[in-house]
Formats: C-alpha cells, sequence, structure tokens
C-alpha cells in the first residue's frame, strides 16, 4: 500500500462539512469549519488534487425501494486479480471488497429478480467463480450516511440551517425529472444551478428548486467521499448475525458510529454489517453496542476496497478512475 498523508484537522472538518451538504456554499463551509472561504476552497483544492477525497452522488434507498433489487455474491478467492478487475468495471456492480472469505460484490438490477440472476450469471461469464449469492430484502443504511463526526451539533446545524428549510414536506419533481438531475450531478454534484437548468432545459429558480427537493425528499443524495486510510479508519470488517427482530438489529446496527452500509438478507445469517475501525480490537465492543439479542456467526476482515459508489480505489484508497453506475 502506498503510504497517504494523515487528513489535518481542518480537512477532516471540510470533508465532514461536505458530506452534509455538498452544495453548500465556500462561504457557509468556511463559517461552519472556522475559516475563511478561501482557506478552504484551497484546502479543498488540494484534497480534490491527491484524490484523498471527491464529492459524489449516491444512489439511495428510496430511489432504490421500487424499481431496484440488490444481491450479495461472494467470489471464490480463487478468482484471479484480472477477472476481478472486470467485475469492478461494470456498471451494475455497486461495490466489491476484497475480504478474508473472498470478493463481496454488490450487484444491482432493475427489472425484476430474473434480471439480477442474469447480471450474477454474468460475472461467471467474466470468468469469476461465484460461490453463493443472496437477495437483499432491504438495504436500511448505505455509504452516503456515514459520517466523518467531526464537526459538533452546533456547527453542523450551521451548515443545516443555511440551507433551503421549506415550512411543508416538499413535493419531489417526477422520476423522470430525478433521472436528469442525477445524470447531471453525477458529472458534479457541485454544478451551479444555471448549468443545471441549461441541461434540463429550464429556468434557474426552476433548476433550484428540483435539486433541493430532490434531495428532501431522499431521492438524490450528495456527499462527499474519501480515502479511509487518510482518517484512521485503516481497518474494515463485515460482520453477518441473526436476531428474532432483523428489522429491529438492522435497525440498530444502522446507527452505530462504525457501520457505513447495513441490510437484510434472505439467507442462514440474515443481518450484514460493513463497518469501518481504527483496529481490529474495536470489533468486540461494535458488537457489544449492537445488542445482546443479535447472534454473531461470522466476521470477515476487509483487505481493502476496491470499488465504493462507482469509484474504483486505489491500494491506499483513494479514488483512481470512475465508473458511471447503471442498472
Amino acid at each position: 500500500m502506498d503510504s497517504i498523508r494523515d487528513l489535518g484537522e481542518l480537512d477532516l472538518a471540510i470533508v465532514h462539512a461536505l458530506q452534509i451538504d455538498a452544495r453548500a456554499p465556500w462561504t457557509r463551509v468556511a463559517a461552519a469549519v472556522g475559516a475563511d472561504a478561501a482557506t478552504v476552497a484551497r484546502h479543498w483544492q488540494a484534497l480534490r488534487e491527491e484524490s484523498l477525497a471527491w464529492l459524489t452522488a449516491w444512489p439511495t434507498p428510496e430511489r432504490w425501494s421500487s424499481t431496484t433489487d440488490v444481491a450479495v455474491v461472494l467470489l471464490d478467492p480463487r478468482t484471479t486479480a484480472e477477472v476481478i478487475d472486470e467485475v469492478v468495471r461494470q456498471a451494475w456492480v455497486l461495490s466489491v471488497d476484497d475480504t478474508s472469505a473472498g470478493c463481496l460484490v454488490l450487484v444491482a438490477g432493475s427489472g425484476g429478480l430474473a434480471v439480477l440472476g442474469e447480471r450474477v450469471r454474468a460475472l461467471s461469464t467474466l470468468g469469476a467463480r461465484v460461490r453463493r449469492m443472496d437477495v437483499a430484502s432491504a438495504i436500511v443504511a448505505e455509504d452516503s450516511g456515514w459520517r466523518l463526526r467531526v464537526l459538533s451539533r452546533q456547527q453542523q446545524r450551521m451548515l443545516r440551517d443555511g440551507g433551503s428549510s421549506p415550512s411543508e414536506e416538499p413535493r419531489p419533481p417526477r422520476p423522470e425529472v430525478v433521472d436528469d438531475l442525477a445524470d447531471a450531478l453525477d458529472e458534479d454534484p457541485r454544478m451551479p444551478a444555471a448549468t443545471v437548468a441549461q441541461r434540463l432545459g429550464v429556468s434557474e429558480a426552476t433548476a433550484r428548486r428540483a435539486v433541493d427537493r430532490s434531495v428532501a425528499a431522499g431521492l438524490l443524495r450528495l456527499g462527499c467521499d474519501l480515502a479511509m486510510p487518510a482518517a484512521g479508519y485503516r481497518r474494515g470488517a463485515i460482520l453477518w448475525g441473526r436476531s428474532a427482530d432483523p428489522e429491529g438489529a438492522a435497525g440498530r446496527a444502522a446507527r452505530l458510529p462504525e457501520a457505513h452500509r447495513v441490510g437484510i438478507l434472505v439467507g442462514r445469517a440474515p443481518l450484514f454489517a460493513c463497518v469501518r475501525a481504527r483496529s481490529l480490537t474495536a470489533l468486540p465492543q461494535i458488537e457489544q453496542a449492537w445488542g445482546d439479542d443479535v447472534e454473531v456467526v461470522d466476521r470477515w476482515t476487509v483487505l481493502r476496497s476496491l470499488k465504493r459508489n462507482g469509484h474504483l480505489l486505489d491500494d491506499s484508497g483513494r479514488t483512481a478512475e470512475r465508473v458511471p453506475l447503471r442498472w
């Protein structure tokens, strides 16, 4: 693994701010993190140039719920690096983690379970050795909800209060408008409203309102991702568990500070929680916090994250290439 610099306090604060509101003006970010706007913009530019942090538009459970099925697929450890390189480049592969049990791949498909099955068989066509496939009955938390937890509650409130806060729940735009917005903002989540308006063929005010409503409705989630080792999170694990109340247990897992991806599968160990930590010695404490009613039946160590939300990651966790997600 290439050595990368540890992010400073201001860098981490800026990333946390952009995780909360990726489109916040630099003046508002600066006020929240306690620096001037020019300094904030300069630090962000350095993070981007070093590929240590990047803006992203995340697919959300709200968008998945009615149209998308997700499978969690385990590949045999003997699957070659050349084949894995082909797997991560598929537009319908959401994430790939190399683990102590083999590569864990999240596959998405719209159009029903038959399409999802075709996608998994396509992995075999690429040369991957599929050991097992489990269909997700629910994705309770995904990476966009994970936060660094650097800013205080007051600082976070400054970011949220500075944005639009409609008095009543906004009506989300039509699905085709959300799709057009997602395509545009996937290129640049901070794309100016005037440019978004030009893409959509509407007024600037309409474009700004459409973005705000889509985000408020959970149909778009714009945020910031980063090279986890640079923030001190050099270890990851996947916990598999059972509970008499899987929905309640999954909800608790999603609230754990270390959890960045949680789901319920149709399988023998229906609960899975992907966690990040500074050391694997933190796992017993994480499991204890999950709850006494959860039986953790297996633990996999994450050796390396290869793909996350359309970004291919290098050995140090930096973004190396972007493959837009389409399914």
